[in-house]
């Protein structure tokens, strides 16, 4: 089990074999504002790691977050 997913998983309430890079705000009816920034801390704890806002706020996929880890560093 891949530990971004499951924080994904757990957070925006969708389960781990539907979460793809393509999915998008539009697609998980749980990714509301709070579920994300939620889903943001929670990614932020685990993987070490602090995001600007701006990052935050460009943020628009689950492929887009799963770039931004990568590119802090994080071993996804």
């Amino acid at each position: 089990m891949n530990k971004f997913n499951q924080l994904v998983s757990v957070n925006l309430k969708i389960e781990e074999e539907k979460i793809t890079d393509v999915l998008t705000m539009h697609d998980i009816p749980e990714w509301d504002s709070m579920n994300f920034l939620l889903l943001i801390a929670e990614l932020e704890k685990e993987y070490g790691v602090t995001f600007s806002m701006d990052d935050v706020l460009a943020l628009n996929s689950i492929g887009d977050i799963r770039a931004l880890l990568e590119k802090t560093g994080a071993s996804i």
